[in-house]
């Protein structure tokens, strides 16, 4: 999973391209970068970390250029460089390639080569992607790409010119904005309001764009089937305040919180989250029951999101230092905590209902805004390892065992048209995999 930025203006980039890329670190903490084009020259940067613990406000603000790109991500190290006899390009991407290996199989067979990595047997995506977009240059090397992967994707090229910006079958969002002097592409419109953007419209799934000094164009559509929308963005990806194809994450998480309230009733005294993705949830649910909304975790200001950390021991540790509790609210209260999702389970069991009930809590139901998951996430969403998930890992048959492994005194999940009900799609639209439909 990653977050990816780009921007062609009229004035010198680097400050804009920077703040901007640093508004998407929700979507991935391994690794940042940018690059920025200018009439001389193409200069880029790449750090293990989070971007505004590596990069140097104070010695980029002298880069020149007016265009330029940018990327956090929970996988590899962004962005890439290729030159090819189409010119050389920077390439950003937040996607999955199944079926890598055999891919990598295919360029070295058509004569391609991968030098520099320490693990030869290991290529990233993006990496697989930059060679096919460097044998056929960028238009031509999107349909290719699009006719070759299986699994999902937005990138972002920079060239010489311009920016070229591409969508594959709407998991992965991408969306367009402009403000006086600037026009930009993101994973997210959370980056717009602080840089003076506007939302101008999402890229359109199978859409490939061109940004340049004469603003937005379409080189070409594909005609990609089935088109299928992330609902993993509205449900936990995306920030809060991000508008994704159309739909607020905020007021989706509101609406979800108020079907839950009228679909899993429980006499309670407060309703609470699991901040921060469960915030919109507990706001929607207690609207719509009358219960008070009231804090009993405080968020550790400086701790990363849990769930995008690489391995489990990782996610625990984190997860356990992120929350501080409030004993003197949950003491002798019947709490609704909500949250985002049930992957592992690990959390929930091993931190959140222990603690709880540690600090006197009288009972702890849980409302779930999604379904349960009961499969892997082949587009990098939510987990890749299908024995990871809860229910497959404790063989489990249905919500009353879940109830009973993770301590609780009820849970509720919502439903898949739950999900089409506040997102205004139909469900033919929506990405379910990971919920085994």
């Amino acid at each position: 999973m990653s977050g990816i930025f780009g921007i062609y203006s009229e004035k010198e980039c680097i400050e804009d391209l920077v703040w901007g890329t640093s508004y998407l670190q929700h979507r991935g903490q391994k690794f940042c970068g940018w690059a920025v084009s200018s009439d001389n020259s193409m200069v880029y940067e790449t750090h293990r970390g989070k971007l505004r613990e590596k990069i140097n406000f104070n010695e980029v603000k002298d880069v020149k250029g007016k265009i330029g790109l940018g990327a956090v991500s929970s996988g590899d190290r962004q962005p890439i460089s290729e030159l090819s006899k189409y010119g050389e390009f920077f390439l950003v991407y937040d996607g999955n390639v199944m079926g890598g290996r055999e891919l990598k199989e295919d360029l070295l067979n058509e004569g391609h080569s991968f030098t520099g990595y320490y693990d030869p047997t290991y290529i990233p995506d993006n990496v697989l992607i930059g060679k096919i977009l460097a044998l056929k240059g960028p238009v031509n090397g999107i349909v290719q790409l699009s006719e070759r992967i299986k699994g999902d994707y937005s990138l972002i090229l920079l060239t010489r010119k311009g920016i070229i910006a591409a969508r594959g079958w709407g998991r992965k969002p991408l969306i367009l904005g402009k403000s006086e002097y600037s026009y930009v592409v993101s994973s997210e419109s959370c980056v717009f309001p602080n840089l003076g953007l506007e939302i101008e419209r999402d890229v359109k799934p199978g859409e490939i764009v061109s940004i340049n000094e004469e603003g937005f164009s379409t080189l070409k559509q594909l005609d990609l089937k089935p088109i299928k929308y992330g609902t993993f963005e509205w449900v936990y990806t995306a920030n809060s305040s991000s508008v994704i194809d159309g739909v607020s994450v905020e007021e989706f998480r509101n609406k979800i919180g108020a079907i839950l309230a009228e679909r899993y009733p429980v006499d309670a005294d407060l309703v609470s989250e699991i901040p921060n993705s469960g915030i919109g949830y507990a706001i929607g649910y207690a609207n719509k029951s009358g219960i008070p909304h009231i804090r009993i975790f405080v968020k550790y200001d400086y701790a990363d999101r849990s769930f995008t950390l690489g391995t489990e021991k990782e996610r625990e540790e984190e997860a356990k230092r992120k929350l501080i509790p409030i004993p003197s609210i949950i003491k002798g209260k019947r709490i609704i905590i909500t949250d985002d999702s049930i992957v592992r389970g690990t959390q929930t069991k091993e931190s959140h209902v222990p603690r709880l009930k540690n600090s006197g809590a009288l009972e702890v139901h849980a409302r779930i805004g999604c379904p349960l998951l009961r499969d892997k996430c082949s587009y990098g969403k939510t987990t890749k390892k299908k024995e990871e998930i809860l229910f497959v890992k404790m063989k489990m048959s249905n919500d009353n065992d879940v109830k009973k492994y993770l301590g609780l005194d009820s849970v509720g999940f919502a439903l898949p048209e739950d999900l089409a009900i506040a997102s205004g799609k139909s469900l033919e639209e929506l990405c379910l995999s990971c919920w085994g439909i």
